[in-house]
């Protein structure tokens, strides 16, 4: 009946089939669309999650670095202090790793000549156990001994250096020439009288030594200086003077065969603290 009716109408109005064709078309795919719609707009099933997030993972503790005691100070009544001036240097390395393989302890009085170059080698030191000490920044004598505040303002150069490089500010010193150098007179008179007068007021402590390696009068052979020291090494305290500067290549030859003579003859080895008794030379100026 609607067919005919639509017919009908068709011939009255004379509505072009094409148009009438278009119509039947877009309600075909609207109709379509309206039941795929449906189709994929049903309610999802649950599913149940994999993990338990209320629950708490255990987490697990934290293992503490175990720190080795790295070349141990051993105070006995036959103690040798190694202690080294003038560095760092290429040679410094060299040094460490003999007391590495040894074993032993020692005491580096710096200078900050090469110091920025060889930071990692004053790191070291540090890691390794040894005491990272204060000699001078210069160790330009006609500046440091020309006045009191020139010595000091060298002294805050060096020690900031080292502070940079270890995190630590170091109160142990060595003056350039040691406290009894008479070098300091042509520039100032009572000089070293003064600034180790306010060393120990501000809790500074200034070490010397007692026994002399003498490597710092030119190039000395291996064998000489080896005999400067075990010669005189003796009961109680031993603080050595020997130098690590590029110069000195037979000091670290010599070195070995002095720390093997030592231990074979009952000595042990510390690194200079501030509870080390100072030996202090006769002050002249």
């Amino acid at each position: 009946m609607q067919y005919r009716n639509i017919k009908k109408h068709i011939k009255k109005n004379k509505v072009p089939l094409i148009i009438i064709a278009c119509l039947i078309f877009n309600i075909i795919i609207l109709l379509g669309y309206i039941t795929n719609f449906k189709a994929t707009t049903k309610p999802l099933k649950k599913i149940k999650p994999l993990v338990n997030y209320n629950k708490h993972l255990p987490v697990p503790k934290v293992q503490k670095t175990i720190i080795k005691n790295i070349n141990p100070s051993i105070i006995s009544d036959k103690t040798i202090y190694l202690t080294f001036d003038d560095g760092p240097s290429y040679l410094t390395e060299k040094v460490l790793d003999i007391l590495k393989e040894e074993n032993v302890p020692a005491t580096f009085f710096v200078t900050a000549r090469q110091i920025d170059k060889y930071s990692n080698i004053v790191k070291r030191m540090q890691v390794e156990n040894h005491t990272v000490a204060l000699h001078t920044s210069t160790h330009n004598y006609s500046y440091i001994y020309s006045n009191d505040i020139n010595y000091f303002n060298d002294l805050n150069d060096i020690r900031n250096k080292v502070y940079n490089i270890t995190g630590i500010k170091s109160r142990i010193i060595r003056l350039p020439g040691g406290s009894s150098n008479t070098v300091s007179k042509r520039y100032s008179n009572g000089i070293i009288t003064r600034i180790t007068n306010k060393l120990t007021e501000n809790n500074f402590y200034y070490f010397d030594w007692n026994i002399d390696s003498e490597d710092a009068s030119g190039k000395l052979p291996k064998e000489v200086i080896y005999n400067n020291v075990v010669n005189r090494i003796h009961n109680g305290v031993n603080i050595i003077l020997m130098h690590d500067s590029s110069t000195k290549e037979t000091t670290v030859f010599a070195l070995q065969d002095i720390i093997k003579y030592a231990k074979s003859n009952g000595y042990t080895f510390a690194k200079i603290t501030k509870s080390t008794p100072q030996i202090h030379h006769h002050i002249n100026n």
